[in-house]
């Protein structure tokens, strides 16, 4: 069972890279957009504590009601339930990740309204002496001139399962836009918290455009109201969500999967990824030991395998 729920932010929202920000080394950090799958779980776990009257501290030293720990685990732990997305609503349609395996014409021609593109899914090479690496047949090649991958673009939901060869696809800038935000350091050994003299930081922020939504499914019946305000990212940055109806996934028959969500690099992922983009690395905040997670590796989101890796795959 899957609960899908719409987000909206009221304002930007702010999901920081990886790089550090040290007094004298670096005053920047990029962004990262949409938000990893288990931010939004952490966010979610944190609503259902909020809503429920829950002390941060009870959670923590476990002295949680039975039903609670239930629904989103012991802290500390991960959470017992997975995020599908975050997708993008825009009007009347649901964007999903392109599959890394889809090609088109650089600077091809578009229907500037529809944003129909020619697609060109790349193929097995076959067996051959011409072509001897340790990866052999999972060897992928798209045929044609001048091709860009349509990973990290996005395609109407309806239409990524269709035989069709030219399809709706969205770039991101289509979908969000990155604002700069410059603001002034603490300093954090003053009690007061005055600003650190002749220090500035400037940070990227996304802005969903004018009427897009954020959309997420939870493999799990949450103890948390249908609407309500989520914190999402940092610097409390906040929105409303919402309960949707259920989104019918679609499904094919060709044996390669794509993961809707980012997957952490494993040996079984690793051994059957097909197509994927530039690998992810994310940490995160700890609320248990109250201390940042260790970066870990991830897949992004339409990245192929010729194995079902998790419920997140669907079938191309």
């Amino acid at each position: 069972m899957t609960d899908w729920y719409s987000f909206t932010p009221q304002d930007t929202l702010y999901f920081r890279g990886a790089e550090p920000a040290n007094m004298g080394e670096n005053h920047t950090a990029s962004m990262i957009f949409p938000p990893p799958a288990h931010t939004i779980a952490g966010a979610l776990r944190t609503a259902v504590l909020v809503q429920n009257d829950i002390a941060f501290a009870d959670y923590n030293s476990r002295k949680c009601p039975t039903e609670i720990i239930d629904a989103i685990g012991n802290s500390g732990e991960d959470s017992p339930f997975d995020i599908l997305g975050p997708f993008f609503s825009c009007g009347d349609h649901l964007w999903i990740p392109c599959p890394f395996i889809w090609f088109s014409t650089k600077n091809g021609k578009t229907n500037a309204e529809s944003k129909l593109r020619k697609i060109v899914v790349s193929a097995p090479i076959k067996k051959t002496s011409l072509v001897n690496t340790a990866s052999g047949e999972q060897l992928f090649w798209a045929q044609g001139n001048d091709l860009e991958s349509l990973g990290g673009d996005w395609v109407c939901i309806d239409e990524i399962c269709t035989a069709t060869t030219e399809k709706r696809i969205k770039s991101s800038g289509d979908l969000f836009v990155s604002e700069i935000h410059t603001g002034i350091a603490l300093d954090v050994k003053d009690k007061r918290r005055t600003a650190r003299e002749g220090h500035l930081y400037s940070f990227v922020h996304a802005r969903l455009c004018a009427g897009v939504k954020l959309v997420f499914g939870a493999t799990r019946e949450l103890p948390m109201k249908d609407s309500g305000v989520l914190k999402l990212g940092a610097e409390q940055r906040f929105g409303e969500y919402r309960k949707i109806g259920n989104v019918a996934l679609p499904q094919s028959t060709s044996g390669l999967y794509m993961t809707l969500s980012i997957l952490a690099g494993n040996e079984v992922a690793n051994r059957h990824c097909v197509a994927t983009g530039r690998i992810r690395y994310y940490g995160g905040w700890d609320l248990h030991k109250g201390f940042h997670k260790p970066m870990k590796g991830f897949f992004p989101a339409g990245s192929v395998f010729d194995k079902k890796i998790n419920d997140n795959c669907i079938e191309l």
